[in-house]
């Protein structure tokens, strides 16, 4: 069944890709490469736009801008293929094994997913890096979509102030680049880009908070930071990938051998 699971998602690639339905590099890569170009040259990417050939708003944090600042002068397809790569690895430590991947990937979604240049399956792992007790990449992807700081254990806190501090500094040079996205996610509130699940944010946000308050176990935080996403595309769906349970440690990894 988990081999059949890759010959799924191969199926699906093949189709997507004979038929026009997916091509790679994905559309959000050239968002990535116009936002890392405006960057370069002193420009502001926090704006909404209707022009087709610049893709959707960019709605993420200055931490992210300047990372994609700082590979966007490579080829496209390589860019395409790191993301393609990180969304592998992402995939393989939220299953655990290999062949938990094959299993995860009966669900087509995956396929639309990887050559996309999205983030899910990052997002994914990280939120499930902090449920298993590994808060920093959690807060590390919390500048592209918020919620995933929700995952985190608070009296884990110290843990994340260097990853805090690194995320500051580097944009000390582009200290503007906070305000015009904080002014950004205030004017584009409530406003739809793209296809989203009709579960309105508003009770999304008050039943991850529910969540939190009432349901004091890790795999809480974890659900609320997915269901607490600002946009919940059905791609989206692939967080719930996150609440996957961690790999058993063996039996006898903590034993101590006899003297």
């Amino acid at each position: 069944m988990s081999s059949a699971g890759y010959a799924v998602t191969g199926f699906v690639l093949w189709w997507g890709f004979t038929t026009g339905a997916l091509s790679f590099p994905g559309g959000d890569t050239h968002i990535w490469d116009r936002v890392g170009d405006e960057i370069r040259s002193g420009i502001s990417p926090y704006y909404l736009t209707d022009r087709p050939d610049l893709g959707i708003a960019f709605f993420y944090g200055p931490p992210w801008a300047l990372a994609f600042a700082a590979v966007s002068w490579l080829p496209l397809v390589i860019v395409g293929a790191a993301i393609t790569g990180l969304e592998v690895v992402s995939l393989r430590f939220v299953a655990g094994s290999w062949q938990r991947v094959g299993y995860c990937l009966w669900v087509p979604l995956i396929a639309f997913e990887l050559p996309s240049g999205q983030f899910n399956l990052v997002i994914a792992a990280t939120i499930a890096a902090a449920v298993r007790g590994e808060p920093r990449g959690a807060f590390v992807m919390a500048f592209q979509k918020l919620s995933p700081v929700l995952a985190i254990d608070p009296r884990q806190w110290r843990r994340i102030v260097p990853v805090a501090v690194v995320a500051l500094a580097v944009t000390i040079p582009w200290l503007s680049l906070w305000t015009d996205w904080l002014r950004m996610l205030v004017t584009s509130a409530g406003m739809s880009f793209m296809p989203v699940i009709p579960i309105p944010y508003s009770a999304r946000i008050v039943a991850a908070g529910l969540l939190l308050l009432l349901v004091r176990r890790p795999i809480a935080r974890g659900l609320a930071a997915v269901i607490a996403i600002p946009a919940f595309h059905w791609i989206s769906l692939l967080l719930f990938l996150a609440l996957l349970p961690g790999p058993r440690a063996h039996p006898g990894a903590n034993a101590t051998s006899p003297a």
